[in-house]
């Protein structure tokens, strides 16, 4: 589980008064500010012991980069059981879909043979003491007797027949489904067990600095809380304040240039500016800034721009001619 937060950033004024280029008046179109930073803290959904920790701080990683790991054992022990659960499930609804056996199959199919053949011996026999009765040569009792055992044969022949074919089509539709059913809700369980094994090993969201790792080797972690604290390059931006007189020259989108003490300057766009006036922040304060209402701005860098930047160092921002 990926977990974000802001962490505070505290500046000096002196630091920024540095950046500022003196005490002079205000230029039009340049503006002060800073390098700010969004942190994002990588945590699991899942406890456990710390088995792993693949980073150190200021190590560069890209995305996709291993960064920790947690005891794995639970969710394996866990997973191998659900395993069995699976198959046995899955046997069973393998089983009922096949219907019986070959063997009790021969059996009910022998038994239908002789129940056919006793019908037809009794039919036979029955036809002929009719033709005996008419001369008085076989009662009545023993024809109706003849004619009742028949229809027996018949009645139990039919019986067999229909249970030789449902034997071939397996069991009920309502047993299957619900053995069916039984499978999709073990699997959906081993589903969710291999998610809680994947979430024990976690790797970068996005490629950035190791800003800190908030445990050690061997101690445990509570479920959802951040291990290692990035910085992504992404995150990376400039924060400038713009004079309320001078809002309507700054748009989104628009390329600015950065100067930065110490380094030559680098380009950026706009990419946020604050629909609310503010007064003009202390930490920015100086002589040349003497305006009292702003609104703020932020401009991204490229990646591979900001990837050499540093949260905290103070900024020009420039607009392009």
């Amino acid at each position: 589980m990926k977990m974000r937060g802001r962490f505070p950033l505290v500046l000096t004024v002196a630091a920024l008064l540095a950046g500022c280029g003196g005490t002079g008046g205000h230029k039009d179109g340049v503006y002060q500010g800073y390098v700010e930073g969004r942190f994002l803290g990588v945590a699991s959904p899942q406890e456990g012991q710390l088995t792993e920790l693949k980073v150190h701080r200021g190590d560069w990683v890209e995305a996709g980069a291993g960064l920790f790991v947690l005891d794995p054992k639970p969710e394996v022990d866990q997973l191998r059981q659900q395993d069995e659960v699976v198959a046995s499930a899955q046997a069973k609804v393998d089983d009922l879909r096949k219907g019986l056996r070959d063997t009790e199959l021969q059996a009910l199919d022998a038994q239908l043979q002789a129940d056919r053949a006793m019908l037809a011996q009794t039919k036979a026999e029955w036809e002929r003491n009719q033709k005996l009765q008419q001369g008085n040569f076989v009662s009545q009792n023993d024809l109706d007797r003849l004619r009742y055992l028949t229809d027996q044969h018949a009645a139990e022949a039919e019986r067999d027949a229909n249970q030789l074919a449902t034997g071939k089509l397996g069991a009920r539709e309502d047993q299957i489904h619900q053995a069916a059913a039984d499978l999709a809700a073990a699997e959906a369980e081993r589903d969710h067990i291999k998610w809680m094994l994947d979430q024990k090993t976690q790797t970068a969201p996005q490629a950035g600095y190791v800003q800190d790792t908030l445990y050690r080797m061997g101690e445990r972690v509570e479920a959802s809380q951040s291990v290692v604290v990035l910085l992504p390059a992404a995150e990376v931006r400039a924060r400038f304040y713009i004079p309320e007189t001078e809002i309507n020259r700054v748009k989104l989108g628009q390329e600015v240039t950065v100067k930065l003490d110490g380094k030559e300057p680098v380009k950026a766009k706009v990419s946020f500016i604050s629909t609310q006036v503010e007064f003009t922040p202390p930490v920015i304060y100086s002589d040349s800034q003497n305006y009292k209402y702003v609104f703020l701005a932020e401009a991204d860098f490229d990646p591979a721009v900001a990837k050499e930047l540093h949260v905290g160092q103070p900024a020009e921002v420039s607009l392009q001619p």
